[in-house]
């Protein structure tokens, strides 16, 4: 299958697989990684084998109508055509019960993988607030280092009446100093996180799309078969009332192309 409903899917592997591949999340966001790969994984299994369920119910249903068709512009006798229309009945309401219960399924998880925006906001937030933290007190410490410097320096140019306090000044120079030097490593190292974070949001916002991409398509398929099966019905009723063969006729053949398009829709 190549067409729109399987090219959707492809889209979100690949959304899913750039998700995967990241390394070194916060924990959070390692959570939610995780998550998706559990959600995503068994979507596109069902939508897969609904797919296949579909595709052949088609190369079923085609002939069978096709068959029907002419036995209703040859005039052959109505149990005949009413039986062979409850063949196509009996597929296409195991078919839509089918769809329907997978649709309600992908809704589910769609509705879990919007729900990853709200906890990745609130990630976002908890790493913008470390940051926050941490470049106040770096501000902070880097102070006191100049200040431990030039009280340093100020001490040395004393001579020996500076003595006294030198050593005392210079253990609080190399104290900041250390101080100084482990904030940056800190505000480097959540530098690194806050990019992974970023392209993991970015990710999640392209597999959200994608999803919906999905979601969308596969409701197409959904009101398809809805359709389909509503008009099946319909030509059975007409069958049972004895309306005019022709008009069956006709609504035969419009059932066929419905047939067809669906399984352009779900392709």
């Amino acid at each position: 299958m190549s067409g729109y409903l399987s090219q959707a899917v492809a889209n979100l592997i690949a959304a899913e697989q750039q998700i995967t591949a990241l390394s070194g999340l916060p924990p959070a966001a390692q959570e939610i990684q995780s998550e998706s790969s559990a959600v995503i994984s068994p979507t596109i299994s069902q939508i897969q084998t609904m797919q296949k369920a579909v595709s052949s119910f088609v190369q079923i249903a085609i002939p069978q109508l096709n068959t029907i068709e002419t036995m209703v512009w040859g005039n052959q006798p109505l149990p005949q055509i009413k039986a062979a229309m409850a063949n196509v009945q009996n597929e296409a309401t195991a078919l839509r019960s089918s769809v329907d219960g997978t649709s309600g399924q992908i809704n589910t998880a769609s509705s879990q993988v919007l729900g990853y925006f709200g906890q990745l906001a609130t990630t976002e937030s908890g790493l913008t607030a470390q940051m926050t933290t941490l470049q106040g007190h770096l501000g902070d410490a880097q102070g006191e280092e100049d200040a431990a410097q030039k009280r340093y320096y100020y001490l040395l140019a004393l001579g020996p009446f500076g003595l006294p306090g030198l050593a005392v000044a210079l253990g609080l120079y190399f104290r900041w100093k250390s101080d100084v030097n482990g904030y940056e490593s800190q505000i480097s190292s959540l530098n690194a996180q806050i990019n992974l974070f970023n392209a993991m949001k970015e990710a999640c916002r392209l597999m959200g799309l994608d999803f919906q991409g999905v979601v969308t398509k596969l409701a197409g398929v959904r009101i398809s078969v809805d359709i389909l099966a509503s008009d099946i019905l319909t030509i059975e009723s007409d069958l049972d009332s004895g309306s005019a063969l022709p008009v069956i006729g006709i609504m035969v053949k419009a059932a066929i192309t419905e047939v067809t398009t669906l399984g352009v829709d779900a392709s």
